[in-house]
């Protein structure tokens, strides 16, 4: 066995001395710096009690939003092994930063992080606890892994070592210089297989840290099921939803939103001559918070203040996991530009912001319809998104029946939801004759939240999630009251624990236009592509192209005999603690001792806020969260495919369509 470790003095090699009592100083100045730097930065705000028991307090009084807390306590799918009492778990965190002397956290991080790992044991994508101080930094390794086989239906996969500095649009400028200021050379070993990951065999090493993703090795859970947590650890191809543009995802395994747990990877590799060689790889990490503020108290007024007169809650409902890439790195004006070797070369019949649509050229045949998200970039509003793809979607589809297409992919690899009416939107372009394109859904009842809908009742707000008067009922009828909506709520039992939920309601989608009067292709003539990786408004999408029409898939990636075309979360909607509080505004009930506050620190705090109900036996009491789905014919990513969609489509093409 050959030895190479690359060690280095990574301290010595950043800038020179910042003053002790300093340390963001220093982690801060350079682009990139090593992660030691950076992390004692994130460990230089002392704990302090009282703000973190006014944040437990507030996470604590949000729980009852949270529809899906007495469900996780114990799974009936046994895919998804949970056994988690979410409260239990952060009053654990409650009590340790309530003891006095050094009983308590060391640092605000130590605390934080607590916070953020007992939701992510949940692992559901929408619930999540991030504070601002514990994410401020990019963690980033100058390689990435995909898990490769020798054929498609070759069940056998194997993790490749791939420098990744020349991924197309992937913001790291700066990158490769400063590794090679460290002397530290990853190109020589592109395409190498890997055999062990710091001691342990790459295989199961990789299994275990995505079944585990845990807050303490940089990582969120997000994706229940464990085929999508495997698939977010590796490259992958996605599209950037800025440029329009594809690109090749580092994966997180090489880029983390937290704290990677260690400050160096080492892998062993199989060298083309048969020897193996260790590498020791650092951590490089970049600051990506707005600014040093990051930790600094704000207050509860300042906080409030800015949640009102915001837009319609109900109109811009999401149902979206947490996106995989944090704000962008700071890049230097001689950026590069490397060639996109990702980008489909087809004919395109159609693109706006996150849709693509083609027509095959080995299968001119077959059409793709690549859905990367349902939400746009953060610059484009809503209702122009929205029309957007309902005109895409459709003149796309009218243009490639044109061109003699008489089959399509839908593409959802990597699709972590967006706008629920846009989901719908694609849903009713496909089928224009089903009058409800989604799922029932409940609210969880509580009596502050059963006091909400009385006073939306009152007051005829539209604008608010709980009035009646904008949901339909399951015969497609408005609302009239809140009898029929949450008031009495529905009792039931979850895992033995008494609970209350709404009656199921419909999202009224009426004002939705049909584009098509008939359905522009029959049921047999869709194919979902997808790497596990689609959850919320992607997952009501694909389930509903299941359960409703029979929609074949192909699923590449997986890691068990069984796969799932989307392994990620089925709740029916998520909220934050901001509307939450916003809601509690407008409906005078602010200071209600129920009432969850304002956070003290700049944090998100999200929550499932509804779960669907399955079509496939809604007379029980079931949620689609635990509806297994399983895939049609199961592969896996080559060497030639898992950077090459166009490679992707010919061949699932090939396979269900001849």
């Amino acid at each position: 066995m050959g030895l190479f470790s690359l060690l280095v003095l990574v301290a010595a090699a950043a800038a020179p001395a910042a003053k002790a009592s300093d340390p963001c100083t220093l982690a801060t100045t350079a682009t990139w710096v090593s992660s030691s730097i950076a992390h004692a930065c994130e460990l230089s705000v002392p704990f302090n009690q009282t703000r973190s028991l006014a944040v437990m307090d507030s996470v604590l009084k949000a729980l009852p939003y949270y529809s899906l807390e007495t469900w996780f306590e114990r799974s009936p799918n046994p895919l998804i092994p949970h056994a988690v009492d979410l409260r239990s778990l952060l009053q654990d965190v409650q009590h340790t930063a309530a003891q006095g002397g050094m009983g308590g956290y060391q640092t605000d991080w130590d605390f934080n992080i607590a916070v953020s790992e007992a939701f992510n044991r949940e692992q559901d994508g929408h619930t999540s606890f991030v504070a601002s101080c514990t994410q401020s930094f990019s963690w980033n390794l100058p390689f990435s892994i995909a898990s490769l086989a020798d054929s498609p239906s070759n069940q056998t996969t194997y993790p490749v070592f791939l420098a990744n500095y020349d991924f197309p649009n992937q913001n790291r400028s700066g990158l490769e210089e400063y590794f090679q200021g460290l002397n530290v050379s990853v190109r020589e070993f592109d395409g190498a297989r890997i055999l062990s990951i710091d001691g342990v065999e790459a295989g199961p090493y990789l299994l275990d840290l995505a079944a585990n993703s845990s807050i303490y090795d940089g990582l969120q859970g997000a994706y229940e099921t464990l085929d999508p947590r495997y698939m977010r650890l590796m490259s992958r191809y996605s599209a950037d939803t800025d440029s329009g543009l594809f690109t090749q995802e580092l994966g997180k395994f090489a880029q983390r939103m937290f704290y990677p747990g260690s400050d160096s990877v080492t892998v062993e590799v199989l060298l083309a001559n048969g020897t193996s060689q260790l590498l020791t790889v650092p951590w490089a990490a970049s600051f990506v918070g707005a600014d040093l503020s990051f930790c600094s108290d704000i207050s509860g007024e300042t906080r409030r203040r800015g949640l009102l007169r915001q837009p319609s809650r109900y109109q811009r409902r999401k149902a979206v996991v947490a996106p995989d890439t944090q704000a962008e790195i700071r890049t230097k004006q001689h950026t590069p530009v490397h060639p996109n070797y990702v980008q489909p070369n087809l004919t395109s019949f159609g693109h706006f912001l996150t849709l693509d649509i083609y027509q095959l050229q080995e299968h001119k045949h077959v059409g793709v319809v690549y859905l990367e998200q349902f939400e746009p970039p953060a610059q484009h509003d809503y209702q122009t998104y929205s029309d957007g793809i309902s005109k895409t979607i459709h003149s796309g589809l009218v243009e490639l029946k044109k061109a003699g297409v008489r089959h399509i992919l839908l593409d959802v690899s990597g699709n972590r939801g967006g706008f629920i009416s846009t989901g719908a939107l694609a849903l009713r372009t496909l089928w224009p004759k089903d009058r409800y394109p989604g799922f029932p859904a409940v609210f969880r009842v509580s009596d502050l939240i059963r006091r909400e809908a009385e006073c939306a009742s009152e007051q005829n707000n539209s604008d608010s999630e709980y009035f009646f008067g904008n949901y339909l009922s399951g015969r497609n009828e408005r609302l009239t009251s809140n009898a029929q909506f949450m008031d009495p709520p529905v009792k039931q039992i979850v895992n033995g624990i008494p609970d209350a939920y709404s009656h199921p309601i419909l999202d009224n989608f009426d004002s939705i236009a049909k584009t098509f009067d008939e359905p522009p292709f029959a049921d047999g003539d869709y194919v979902i592509v997808s790497n596990g990786i689609c959850a919320s408004t992607c997952s009501i999408f694909t389930s509903y192209l299941f359960q409703k029409h029979g929609v074949r898939s192909a699923v590449f990636g997986a890691q068990a005999e069984k796969f799932e075309f989307d392994g990620g979360i089925k709740g029916s909607e998520i909220t934050s603690l901001d509307d939450i509080l916003s809601e509690l505004d407008t409906a005078d009930l602010a200071d209600d001792p129920a009432a969850p506050q304002a956070l003290p620190v700049s944090a998100s705090l999200t929550l499932n806020f509804r779960n669907a109900i399955p079509y496939e036996d809604e007379t029980e009491d079931k949620i689609l969260e635990f509806v297994w789905e399983q895939g049609t014919k199961g592969y896996q990513y080559t060497k030639e495919m898992f950077n090459n969609p166009e490679r992707v489509w010919e061949f699932v093409a090939g396979e269900f369509f001849g």
